[in-house]
């Protein structure tokens, strides 16, 4: 077991303890937490050394297209992140709910005894009841920021005092205002720069969320390529293996026919081993590469891909891709996630500075008021001051009183006008200051970051012209490899060469083939890349 995995495994085992007690939650089982581990030393390659490296379970063959397709629909670290976009539908609604109507309502009972302290009171005694009943709606409006309230207020009074007109007295009333800001708050205020700037971070989060798919569609393509890569490496060490083997048995038959001195011989054993060895690391490499691709697009180790045999199907292009390099800046210019997200940031804090230059104007609010107000009741008898008769009162009920309401009977306006302006420096002016300079700051950032693109994108094109250079050099070289190695067999067969000549021109070749794969390997990470800067950094 190498020490690296050995390393990572039981760090990944901390981690979900850790996160176990941090959550205060019911720790995973032993059972369970040796299962994963088993099934990812599995995976990698790493199992116990009685077990075989064929892994158990079917053979999928898979594209890289299909691996893509696999890393959008079941990622699991994409499934965490398109969750975040949501969060601020809630956040905004919570927000909004400032501008939802809201009705009011209420019921009450008034019960009051008093005694007179003089003559005008009714009685030495009085005592009265008072039944109310209203309701109403109020609502803040989105555009111009003003707000309205409307009452409809009701009440029922009866009282033993001698000197009221009614009783019982019925009254009901009509109660309408409105204020409409004229200068601050009419533009915007608090909640609608907040829900604003919501919008915008709602709009910040669904870029960054483009941003991590392009970035991990990218990471899931080089991983499918460091698996073909792994498979061919794999592939070239058995290879190498074979030559080393046929080696070691003509040099064994040399020596059994007496050409050849036995101490000879252990040359080509010693490069058998070797070569054996990087057979076993490559076997290696190949494992931990399919986990490292398996990590990205699947769902979780109950994913039946989780336990197959990955086999890509597709090989690296060796042809040359031609490359427009001003068109890929452009295409850069319009869609990079962090120049998107820099210029969002300066509309938000466009948003503030809008928000804070409101605070620094006075305030004036225009103000205006009805009421309606109506009145019913059983009148007490009066006597006539000059014939002292007794006169009839007049009787009314509540049915009176909203009828003097709907006949607007007793109307009331009012219209004012409220200021209020602070004197000297307030503190809006000093974070309206502040505010425009983070402006410029962002501003600047924009212009670093459109040079930083067009220096990454140009970037990222040489290394695909590089790497292709590299490709076909190291092409070259071990073509020029295999003629050596054939060449030194053939004198070596007739006694021209040595051993040690035959074992270096194995080890080169074999070095050849290894870098011929790694430097396909890196054309295929560079048209990667290079598809990617235009998107994501």
């Amino acid at each position: 077991m190498s020490k690296t995995f050995t390393t990572l495994a039981f760090a990944g085992l901390g981690v979900l303890l850790t996160a176990g007690h941090v959550a205060a939650q019911q720790p995973p089982s032993d059972d369970h937490v040796r299962a994963l581990v088993a099934q990812a030393m599995n995976q990698s390659g790493q199992g116990p050394a009685t077990q075989s490296l064929t892994p158990v379970g079917p053979t999928v063959n898979l594209s890289e297209q299909q691996a893509v397709e696999r890393a959008a629909q079941y990622n699991l670290t994409l499934a965490s992140e398109r969750i975040t976009p949501l969060t601020w539908d809630f956040s905004m609604a919570a927000t909004r709910a400032a501008y939802a109507p809201n009705l009011t309502s209420s019921v009450g009972n008034v019960s009051r005894t008093q005694l007179s302290t003089n003559a005008l009171q009714g009685g030495l005694r009085t005592t009265s009841e008072q039944q109310s009943w209203s309701g109403g709606v109020q609502q803040r409006l989105w555009r111009g920021g003003g707000n309205y309230n409307v009452n409809w207020t009701n009440s029922r009074d009866e009282t033993s005092s001698s000197n009221s007109t009614c009783n019982p007295c019925f009254s009901s009333g009509l109660q309408a205002q409105f204020t409409q800001p004229l200068l601050q708050n009419r533009a915007i205020d608090d909640t609608r720069a907040t829900i604003r700037s919501n919008e915008i971070n709602q709009r910040i989060a669904l870029t960054n969320l483009s941003g991590s798919e392009v970035s991990i569609l990218a990471q899931v393509r080089h991983a499918y390529w460091e698996l073909v890569f792994a498979r061919q490496a794999l592939e070239a060490a058995h290879v190498s293996l074979e030559l080393a083997d046929k080696l070691v048995q003509d040099n064994q038959a040399r020596v059994e026919i007496g050409t050849m001195a036995p101490i000879d011989i252990v040359q080509a054993q010693a490069e058998q081993a070797t070569r054996r060895q990087q057979v076993v690391t490559a076997e290696a490499t190949l494992r931990n590469n399919e986990l490292a691709l398996k990590r990205l697009i699947v769902s979780g180790t109950d994913d039946d891909l989780w336990n197959a045999t990955i086999v890509p199907v597709d090989r690296p292009e060796v042809a040359e891709h031609p490359l427009d390099l001003e068109a890929a800046v452009r295409t850069a210019l319009s869609q990079r996630t962090d120049l998107a997200v820099t210029r969002l940031n300066l509309e938000s804090a466009d948003v503030t500075l809008r928000g804070i230059q409101n605070q620094t104007m006075p305030a004036l609010n225009l103000i205006g008021q009805f009421d309606l107000t109506g009145r019913g009741g059983v009148g007490r008898p009066l006597q006539d001051p000059f014939t002292g008769e007794l006169q009839a009162p007049p009787t009314t009920g509540y049915l009176d009183a909203l009828r003097n309401v709907g006949t607007f009977e007793a109307p009331t306006w009012n219209v004012r006008l409220q200021f209020n302006y602070p004197l000297g420096t307030s503190a809006a002016k000093a974070n309206l200051a502040r505010q425009r300079l983070i402006r410029q700051q962002t501003e600047a950032t924009l212009k670093t970051t459109e040079l930083q693109i067009a220096t990454e994108v140009t970037g990222a094109a040489l290394a695909v012209r590089n790497s292709f250079e590299a490709m076909r050099a190291s092409e070259q070289s071990r073509v020029l490899s295999e003629q050596r190695l054939s060449a030194v067999q053939s004198k070596f067969e007739v006694g021209m060469s040595t051993n040690y000549e035959v074992v270096q021109a194995q080890r080169d070749l074999n070095e050849a083939r290894n870098s011929e794969l790694r430097q396909q390997l890196n054309y295929q990470r560079a048209l990667v890349d290079f598809q990617r800067v235009q998107i994501t950094r």
